[in-house]
């Protein structure tokens, strides 16, 4: 491979770059918006959920009961209610999440060992439904202790490595994984596809110039633009929402290049296959952002989908990226201890890259 020509054609690339600012600044920016978006959007967790109560006794007991939802930062009660029907009626018009209800038996119920609440959700958003009752769930657990009234089966939980239980702790590096992915092959969907449309190749063909070496000096600046996009989402995730980057900065560096080369590999084989850039970009967002956001496991527990779509998330490197980041993150491991994932990307890179020189030698691209 002759450094000159590649050089030559990595200078042609800058050049490109530099004559499109919008672009450039599109490719530099998306990063922090994408991360700024989906950080403060997604939320796992509950936090002030309003809830109706229906108080059928003021037992002090009961007044207890209530207070301690109250003071709950899950809860935020925002009405008290004389009757059932209105309760319902608010909760079926979504004024409240959630519907307490506090039967008059309650004091009774509680000097048997048996004390027993009402909770009204609305299932129409289901996961919203199960925070509520696991949190009402477990406030009901610690007043049945300490008030001697045992449940069946007592599990004292302790939690490691998100001892806060917050959900943007283990959501944002996996949108590390979303942003690489998109931004990569994005970048380089349009690269090949855009000489084919202007007809250079048809020149390219005249020159000393190797499929490899222009395929390396093509992907080069957006290399550095993917690593310069890495430190902003990695810097933002860490300085702005304050989650620990427990592991090492120079191991993350390593296994966030190795996917930025798989997703970029990826751009530049759609990018041959179609030769038009419209199609190009829009088969990769749709390649990269979906599998990505849906496929990976930073949002949805792969152990929970069907075994079909199990066996499909083999196929989505960003499922093997997204392990690799939360573990350094927040567990601060190495990439030799997840060493399976490190071999598997590693393994579509070289794939990749046997696939994209393959079509170009197909397509008669370059000598």
């Amino acid at each position: 491979m002759n450094r000159r020509r590649v050089r030559a054609v990595r200078r042609k690339e800058w050049r490109h770059l530099f004559r499109d600012p919008g672009s450039l600044a599109l490719m530099l920016l998306m990063p922090a918006m994408l991360l700024f978006l989906f950080g403060y959007a997604i939320r796992l967790d509950i936090s002030e959920a309003p809830i109706g109560v229906l108080q059928q006794t003021q037992d002090p007991e009961a007044n207890a009961v209530v207070a301690r939802f109250e003071a709950s930062s899950g809860f935020r009660v925002k009405r008290y209610y004389g009757d059932r029907d209105a309760l319902r009626a608010a909760v079926q018009a979504g004024e409240v999440w959630a519907g307490l209800v506090v039967p008059k038996d309650f004091p009774r119920d509680l000097l048997r060992g048996e004390p027993q609440l009402q909770l009204l959700l609305d299932g129409v958003d289901a996961n919203t439904a199960r925070l509520l009752r696991n949190y009402a769930l477990a406030l009901m657990r610690d007043y049945a202790r300490e008030h001697g009234s045992e449940l069946p089966l007592q599990v004292d939980g302790r939690v490691w490595f998100n001892e806060a239980r917050e959900s943007r702790l283990a959501i944002l590096p996996g949108i590390i994984a979303v942003v690489m992915a998109v931004i990569g092959a994005l970048m380089t969907s349009l690269t090949v596809a855009r000489e084919m449309e202007l007809g250079n190749l048809d020149l390219l063909r005249t020159t000393a110039l190797t499929r490899g070496e222009f395929l390396v000096g093509k992907l080069q600046p957006y290399f550095v633009i993917g690593l310069v996009d890495l430190l902003v989402a990695v810097g933002a995730t860490v300085f702005l929402f304050d989650v620990p980057l427990r592991g090492s900065f120079l191991a993350l560096a390593a296994v966030s290049a190795l996917f930025l080369l798989v997703v970029m590999l990826q751009g530049a084989l759609i990018s041959i296959r179609t030769g038009q850039q419209v199609l190009a970009s829009n088969l990769a967002l749709v390649s990269t952002f979906l599998p990505a956001f849906l496929l990976s496991g930073f949002i949805f527990a792969i152990e929970n989908m069907p075994t079909a779509l199990q066996y499909l998330t083999y196929l989505v490197p960003a499922r093997y990226y997204v392990t690799l980041s939360k573990a350094i993150f927040l567990k601060g491991v190495t990439p030799l201890m997840l060493w399976t994932e490190v071999v598997a990307l590693t393994a579509i890179l070289l794939l990749l890259a046997t696939a994209t020189f393959r079509k170009a030698r197909t397509l008669g691209l370059l000598p």
